[in-house]
C-alpha cells in the first residue's frame, strides 16, 4: 500500500513508518520539519507540511490510505483533532483518498470502563488533558458526517517500551482495565486497523 503518514516526527509517528516500511507499504512522511524525519529507506517520500495550514497540504492521488497521529503538544486548548482533520480530509477529498485511520485518545467513557477508568478519566478530562478531550469529543461530532472510510484509534496511556506482540482490541465498546499501550505495540495495531474493511467508521480501542 502506499501510506501518508501526517505526524511522521512523533513518537508514535516514527514508529508507524518505520513499521511500514519494513512490512513493504511505499510511506510519504509529511512533517512540519523535514529534516527532522531521520528514517532513511528508498520506499520513504519526506514532504513538508502542517495540517493547521491547509495551503502546505496536497496528497498524491495514488495514496491508498492517511494515518493522521498529529496529537497536541501541551496542556491547553487545541484543535489538531478538529481543525487539523478537516484540513486533512480536504486534501484527501482533493486527491480521491477515501481511507483514514485518525489516532486520538482513550479518555471517553466507553461502556467496557470499569469504576477505576472512569475516575481516573474524569480527572484527566478536567485537569491536565482538558483541552485535548474536548477537541476529541467536536472530532467524533465530525467525523461522522465525513464521506471517508475513516476509523478513530484510541489509545490510552503511552508507555515508551518494547513492543510486546500482544494487546487487545476492540470496536466502539472499550476495553476494561485497559489503562496503557506501548507505542510499538500501537504503531503495529494501526497498521493492522489500515487494511481491516471491519473497522470502517468504527472507533478501535487499543490496550494491554
Amino acid at each position: 500500500m502506499r501510506l501518508t503518514v501526517f505526524g511522521a516526527t512523533g513518537g508514535t509517528g516514527r514508529l508507524v513508518v518505520r513499521r511500514a516500511l519494513e512490512e513493504g507499504h511505499l510511506v510519504t512522511a509529511v512533517a512540519r520539519r523535514p529534516e527532522a524525519v531521520d528514517e532513511q529507506h528508498p520506499g520513504l517520500e519526506v514532504v513538508k507540511g502542517d495540517v493547521m495550514d491547509p495551503r502546505t497540504l496536497k496528497i498524491a492521488t495514488d495514496t491508498d490510505a492517511v494515518v493522521y497521529l498529529v496529537g497536541p503538544t501541551g496542556f491547553g486548548s487545541t484543535a489538531v483533532y478538529t481543525r487539523g482533520v478537516e484540513n486533512t480530509v480536504e486534501a484527501m477529498t482533493a486527491a480521491g483518498v477515501k481511507r483514514a485511520v485518525i489516532v486520538t485518545n482513550g479518555l471517553v467513557n466507553t461502556p467496557s470502563d470499569g469504576f477505576p477508568q472512569r475516575l481516573l478519566k474524569m480527572v484527566l478530562r478536567s485537569t491536565v488533558l482538558k483541552g485535548s478531550y474536548d477537541d476529541h469529543v467536536r472530532l467524533q461530532k465530525i467525523v461522522h458526517r465525513l464521506p471517508l472510510d475513516w476509523t478513530v484509534v484510541r489509545p490510552p496511556r503511552l508507555l515508551d517500551s518494547p513492543a510486546r506482540g500482544v494487546y487487545r482490541t476492540a470496536l466502539d465498546v472499550g476495553l476494561r482495565n485497559g489503562l496503557a499501550i506501548g507505542r510499538a505495540d500501537l504503531a503495529d495495531a494501526v497498521l493492522q486497523v489500515v487494511g481491516d474493511p471491519k473497522t470502517y467508521r468504527h472507533a478501535v480501542d487499543v490496550a494491554y
